[in-house]
């Protein structure tokens, strides 16, 4: 816990003292990084929105399925 925190702190000191050039070419690295990073996160194909789907559907409908079962042995319960 306390390990990464001295390394962050290390890495901020560093880049404070870097010259300004070389913080500059390090911020951009940074930032196509990051970019990179995030575009990659938020691209879903047709493949992924329909497994999602299924999944939602599957946690779902056995509810549904449970309620219309007691629902119609309720009806046929009370109607016959």
């Amino acid at each position: 816990m306390f390990n990464r925190r001295v390394e962050e702190d290390l890495e901020r000191i560093r880049k404070a003292n870097l010259p300004p050039e070389e913080r500059i070419k390090e911020e951009e690295q940074e930032k196509a990084l990051q970019e990179e990073l995030s575009s990659e996160e938020t691209k879903f194909t047709a493949k992924d929105i329909f497994a999602m789907s299924i999944a939602v559907l599957s946690l779902i409908l056995p509810f549904f399925l449970i309620m219309g079962a007691i629902i119609a042995l309720l009806l046929f319960w009370f109607l016959r």
